[in-house]
């Protein structure tokens, strides 16, 4: 496991459930998704690190490309969450929950062909 992942499970106290509300399978698992794509400036630190399972850190980047707006909030809400190195509140959850529900809503009509 990354150092990185180590000190932010340490700090963030997230050994359960990573930034998004999946379930940690296993440490293996976990990856550091950048908050600021180093494209744009983001630094490799623990200061522009979201802590993500696999599958999570994959949902993220499909939003990045179908569901832009609700990538930027995600994003948002990482970046606020890591100035605080505390742990996530159930308030903040209830707000990751909120937004993937109104993608995996809009992804569900459009397999139906709904708008």
């Amino acid at each position: 496991m990354n150092d990185d992942i180590s000190i932010m499970m340490k700090i963030y106290n997230t050994f359960d459930i990573d930034w998004m509300g999946d379930v940690i399978g296993s440490l293996s698992d976990l990856t550091r998704h950048h908050i600021v794509k180093k494209e744009k400036g983001g630094i490799d630190d623990i200061s522009n690190y979201a802590l993500l399972t696999r599958k999570s850190h994959e949902l993220l980047h499909y939003l990045e490309s179908n569901y832009y707006s609700e990538y930027v909030k995600l994003n948002y809400l990482f970046l606020m969450l890591n100035r605080t190195n505390k742990t996530p509140t159930s308030d903040y959850f209830e707000t990751i929950k909120s937004i993937m529900k109104k993608v995996r809503k809009d992804i569900k009509n459009k397999r139906r062909g709904r708008k």
